[in-house]
């Protein structure tokens, strides 16, 4: 039972963010390298595609190569040829693919700002909250309160005392938000 964990561990951690990747067949077909190869090349093309995209490489030893992908040497010798390699390429003893490698960047660096872009509107909506607890405007949706958190008192709503503003520190207020909002453009 140790021995199947020790195997399956590194399932676990070897699964990548983004399981899948963009093929597109128009340009594939049109592509004079996969023309030029028949079914088990380009059975094997793809097979080694996955596995770069899952694992970011393969071996580049052939040795290594077939028992990677679990097929005979023989098999693996007839099926790869000089063909494959135009889509791959060889960095030390590991062969790549530069397009997926492309992808793979791309789908990185949006998924990076899609992360940023949460943080920030996180820090925005808590700033927001912060401004309207200073107001005293309950946080949450309406239905969270009833009647009896509700007081008749003018100047006191939901538990907190009412701030009457003169007209000068309105003034103030709308000026400064204009200006802000100037800023902006």
């Amino acid at each position: 039972m140790a021995g199947l964990r020790l195997y399956l561990a590194p399932l676990v951690i070897m699964t990548k963010s983004v399981p899948y990747f963009p093929i597109f067949a128009a340009n594939i077909i049109a592509s004079k390298p996969f023309r030029l190869m028949t079914m088990k090349e380009r059975g094997l093309w793809i097979t080694i595609q996955m596995e770069c995209w899952v694992n970011g490489a393969v071996p580049s030893s052939h040795d290594e190569l077939s028992k990677y992908l679990g097929i005979l040497p023989t098999e693996l010798n007839q099926c790869f040829t000089p063909i494959q390699m135009s889509f791959l390429e060889k960095k030390g003893l590991e062969l790549k693919s530069p397009e997926l490698e492309e992808y793979r960047k791309g789908y990185l660096e949006r998924r990076e700002k899609q992360r940023l872009g949460g943080l920030d509107g996180a820090k925005r909506k808590k700033a927001k909250q912060e401004a309207a607890n200073k107001l005293g405007i309950p946080e949450g949706p309406l239905s969270y309160f009833n009647s009896n958190q509700i007081s008749s008192n003018p100047l006191i709503s939901n538990g907190f005392v009412e701030k009457r503003f003169s007209s000068k520190e309105i003034d103030e207020w709308v000026s400064d938000y204009e200006n802000a909002e100037d800023a902006k453009y």
